[in-house]
Order: C-alpha cells, then sequence, then structure tokens
C-alpha cells in the first residue's frame, strides 16, 4: 500500500484526477446551462473526454524515467494497469452523468471515445514522452469537431471524424479500438523514452 501511495504521487495521479472530473463536470454544467437536450453533444463530449485524457498524460512518466524501466520491477503490467485504471475512472465520472439531465451518452460512444482517446495519448508518450503526449489527441480531436466533419457513410469520413460518429459505426469502432490496442501494447512494453540526466538534475 505504501509503494502504492508513492507511485500515485510520483506520477501526480491526484492532480490529474481532480483535474479530470473538474473538466468533465465542467462540461456537464455548461451543456446543462446552455441546452435544452437531455444528451451532450457529441463535440462537446469528445472535448471533455480528450482535455480529460490530456490530464491523465501527465501522469505516464515518473521524475526518474531510467527507474521506470529498471528490471527489479515488472513495469509492463503496472504501466498497462494504470492505462486501464485510467480508461475506467474517466469512464465512471461520465457515467456519473446518466443520472442528471444532462447526459453523456450513447455509453458505447463514451467507451469507444475514451478508449481510442487514451490510447492515442499512450502512443504520444511512447514516441515523444509524456510532456508531449497532448499533441496526438488534441490534433485528432480538433480535426473531429470541425464543422465540415459530420456523420457519415463515406469510410473515409467515418475514419478522420471517428470520434462524433454514431454508436455502431464500425470504421469509427475498429479506428477507436485499433488506437487503444496499438496505445496499450506500445506503452505497457516500451513506456516512455528515457530523458536525459540534464532534464531530470536539480538545478545547480
Amino acid at each position: 500500500m505504501r509503494f502504492l501511495q508513492l507511485h500515485l504521487r510520483a506520477r501526480r495521479v491526484p492532480l490529474a484526477l481532480a483535474t479530470v472530473t473538474a473538466l468533465i463536470a465542467l462540461a456537464w454544467a455548461l451543456s446543462l446551462a446552455y441546452t435544452d437536450s437531455a444528451t451532450i453533444s457529441a463535440r462537446t463530449a469528445s472535448l471533455a473526454i480528450m482535455l480529460a485524457v490530456v490530464a491523465v498524460g501527465s501522469t505516464l512518466d515518473g521524475a526518474d524515467g531510467a527507474l521506470d524501466h529498471t528490471m527489479a520491477v515488472n513495469w509492463p503490467v503496472r504501466r498497462a494497469g494504470h492505462l486501464l485504471l485510467a480508461a475506467a475512472a474517466i469512464t465512471a465520472l461520465l457515467s456519473l452523468s446518466m443520472v442528471t439531465d444532462a447526459r453523456y451518452e450513447p455509453f458505447a460512444v463514451t467507451v469507444r471515445n475514451t478508449a481510442g482517446l487514451l490510447g492515442l495519448t499512450a502512443l504520444g508518450a511512447t514516441v515523444l514522452g509524456a510532456a508531449l503526449s497532448w499533441i496526438a489527441p488534441l490534433t485528432w480531436t480538433l480535426i473531429a469537431v470541425l464543422p465540415i466533419m459530420v456523420p457519415s457513410r463515406d469510410l473515409k469520413m467515418q475514419v478522420a471524424g471517428w470520434l462524433i460518429q454514431p454508436a455502431g459505426t464500425t470504421a469509427a469502432t475498429a479506428c477507436a479500438v485499433v488506437l487503444a490496442v496499438t496505445g496499450l501494447l506500445a506503452y505497457a512494453v516500451r513506456g516512455c523514452p528515457v530523458r536525459p540526466m540534464s532534464e531530470t538534475s536539480p538545478d545547480q
């Protein structure tokens, strides 16, 4: 239990969880205040989920990158568990809206978008590091919520705008699954790049 507490604190998980909760609640409150629809729009929901996974991205690396690659700890399992718990936490927070007058739904879409964007964030962390893991999910989300992006039967549109496609859209679901699985495997196996000592050492 002591190790778990130190692990969560070292990765700034409490702060990230508070940030995720606040962002999801803010999007819900704005939708409740400014729209009459019982369902939060796909664009608003996608932006909220994107901001949530970006906050989680900051927890994907610790203060000591070399420690996160030591063979003394089964890091692949811990990293995979970290991502899965993050996905569960975001999904649980989104599902709380089901008992209110403004809801993140359909539930299948929130799960799909959370998994896909979190996988994309994990891929970004694996390639660029946790500090820059926000680039990929932010870029793709901003493209997907453009006014020209709409639910469509066109395959290219379904892939480019997978975040706003209806539940059951095969191409959108497949895109999210590929991102989720690829991101999970890449991050679990490789983790974040080890930063040079000059970036992690305190100023002299």
